[in-house]
Parts: C-alpha cells; sequence; structure tokens
C-alpha cells in the first residue's frame, strides 16, 4: 500500500490504494488555501480509520505539479519529511498525467490555471505527455494546433478557454486528486526520487515574495 499526497490546485487530497485499486481518500477543496493546516490531520485521519502504520508503505507518491507554487511546496515538504524520518521510498507523479489518466484520454490538452489567460499545459498523446510549459491562452494559440479535428482541454478551470476555442471543441474542468493515484496504469508513470535533490515541478522559476501584511 502506498500513501499519496496531492496538493497542487485548491483541492488538497491525501489517498491510501495499491495494486488493487483504491482503499481510501480524504480531500478538501476550497477557494482558501487550507493546505498548511489541513494536510497532515488528513494523513494521520487516513492512516487512522484505516488502521495503517507508517512501517506498513511500500512508498509515499506525491503529485509534482505543475500548479499552485505554495500548495506544491507544502504538499513535496510534507511528502519528503515522512519520506525520510520513516525511511520510505519517495515517488512523484504528474499532475497533469492524473488528470489525463482519470479522463481515460486518448488525446487531450492537459491544464492548470497559472492565472489571467495563461495556463500551465502540455498535449496528451498516445499515453505520453509532453513537456509542459506556461502557454498564453489566445485566438493565435488556438490557430496554431494544426488540426481541425476537435481538441480536448482538461483541467483546472480549463473552461476559461472555451472564449478562444472552435464550436466543435471540448473543455472538462477537473482538479487533481490523490485518489487519481489509484488508476490501474499510474506505476507505468511515477518516478523514484532522490529526497535530497527532489523539487517540485514549478515550469516558471518560483520567485518568493515578501508578504505586504505588518
Amino acid at each position: 500500500m502506498k500513501l499519496g499526497i496531492e496538493t497542487s490546485s485548491r483541492n488538497c487530497s491525501v489517498a491510501l490504494f495499491s495494486d488493487k485499486g483504491l482503499v481510501d481518500f480524504l480531500e478538501n477543496s476550497s477557494d482558501v488555501y487550507v493546505h498548511a493546516e489541513s494536510l497532515h490531520t488528513m494523513i494521520d485521519q487516513i492512516m487512522s480509520r484505516q488502521g495503517v502504520a507508517y512501517q506498513d508503505l511500500e512508498g509515499i507518491v506525491i503529485g509534482r505539479g505543475p500548479g499552485s507554487y505554495t500548495g506544491l511546496r507544502i504538499g513535496v515538504a510534507c511528502a519528503k519529511g515522512l519520506a525520510f524520518a520513516n525511511h520510505l521510498p519517495l515517488y512523484s507523479i504528474s499532475t497533469l498525467t492524473l488528470m489525463a489518466l482519470d479522463q481515460d484520454c486518448s488525446e487531450a490538452f492537459v491544464v492548470m490555471d497559472a492565472r489571467r489567460m495563461e495556463v500551465f499545459g502540455a498535449w496528451w498523446k498516445a499515453g505520453e505527455l509532453n513537456a509542459p510549459e506556461p502557454v498564453v491562452i489566445d485566438a493565435d494559440w488556438r490557430d496554431a494546433i494544426p488540426t481541425n479535428a476537435r481538441i480536448v482541454v482538461v483541467g483546472e478551470n480549463a473552461s476559461k478557454l472555451s472564449s478562444v476555442l472552435k464550436v466543435d471543441d471540448l473543455t472538462i474542468d477537473l482538479l487533481p486528486s490523490a485518489k487519481m493515484m489509484a488508476h490501474s496504469q499510474v506505476d507505468r508513470y511515477t518516478q523514484l526520487e532522490d529526497l535530497a535533490y527532489f523539487e517540485p515541478q514549478y515550469v516558471k522559476a518560483f520567485v518568493p515574495t515578501v508578504s505586504k501584511k505588518s
């Protein structure tokens, strides 16, 4: 059994899963980020109600992003701390891959919201994800796609792309969740990480800011 943690969006989620499927999960989705206050409590709750100890786990799986800088930092710090303290391997999986697997997409543009008319996005085709990048969504972006066939956009606030899409295009609003890690194909897309060097997949360089609150 593994413990999954996904914090790249406003949906803070944890799950226990095995090769037989989902065992249990908890998630807290709010317009206000509650990850710092809720994540460790949620993990304690799910481990306790399933009677699972950390020594019973095969590893920790973290959604590596892209997504919210703050959410990713909290989730990765938690996952690394649990893995280190309990001598467990740490695995990561792309947040975008999780959503593509969940929707059983053969081809889609998978996105995480980056505010305004920008997303962190990547194309999912034939079971593979290309490198995520920041994408400004405008008419030129849609016109540059070399196809007249319908395209599918999946992910956080995917519907905000509707204004630049064609009539036949489809958007599916979806938040990533740790319960998606129970997908039967997820092992193919997870990778073992080095605890000392692993960092989230920010896509854009992370620049910390100083709070203006007194």
